[in-house]
């Protein structure tokens, strides 16, 4: 399996972002196309920002072994 891509965002930029998509979503606006593309910016988003937390969590990982 080849090494996973180290995420390049950053959390709360990206979170925030996600929750603006999110906040667009429930105002219920009917355009189709700006939905999709949205839902494909938020899909981009969750994948980045799942990676940046498990990377957070191997360096969390890493200095509890060295304790």
């Amino acid at each position: 399996m080849p090494p996973k891509k180290k995420a390049e965002i950053d959390f709360s930029k990206g979170f925030a972002e996600l929750e603006q998509i999110a906040a667009w979503f429930e105002q219920g606006e009917p355009d189709l196309e700006q939905g999709l593309k949205k839902f494909e910016r938020a899909s981009e988003l969750s994948h980045a920002l799942r990676l940046r937390l498990e990377e957070a969590e191997n360096k969390m990982k890493e200095i509890k072994d060295r304790s």
